[in-house]
């Protein structure tokens, strides 16, 4: 005998599968929601390294956003933003290494990856906050950090 309410649970389960792929391969939505993620974790990076020095406070706090921001768990990319955010702290430590100059280019470069998504409704504002926490992370608000977070705003338009 057949049981509808287990055929209307798979059912639905089948419908939230469906448009998870769906919206997963329509261009426009992922072209919107990889920017997304990938000016998320350039901004944590960028907040990490203001100071010039990668406190642990800061590094958890960041891996710990990455692994609960919705839309990054949506699109099943956690491990590859832990990965990007890993590569961006390691080419932005090289570069502080390398000289003022180097930096500076180098962040130049990661803010205007950041500036995509500002026509994006909401996407700025969110990184706005999660800017406000990775900087707090330490318990110690650095001039350096504030400058950072301004300049961040600044090319979000906000």
């Amino acid at each position: 005998m057949l049981d509808w309410n287990k055929i209307k649970q798979k059912a639905s389960e089948f419908y939230e599968e469906a448009s998870k792929k769906i919206k997963q391969y329509t261009p426009e939505a992922f072209s919107k929601e990889k920017k997304f993620i990938n000016a998320i974790v350039i901004s944590m990076a960028l907040m990490t390294i203001a100071d010039k020095k990668v406190e642990t406070e800061e590094v958890v706090k960041s891996i710990d956003l990455i692994k609960d921001i919705e839309e990054i768990q949506e699109m099943n990319m956690v491990q590859e933003a832990l990965e990007l955010y890993e590569f961006h702290l390691a080419e932005l430590e090289k570069a502080m290494n390398d000289g003022e100059a180097k930096l500076t280019l180098k962040i130049e470069t990661l803010l205007m990856d950041i500036e995509k998504i500002k026509e994006y409704q909401g996407y700025p504002q969110m990184i706005k906050t999660l800017l406000d926490y990775i900087m707090e992370a330490d318990g110690n608000i650095d001039p350096k950090e504030i400058d950072m977070k301004n300049r961040i705003l600044k090319v979000l338009d906000l």
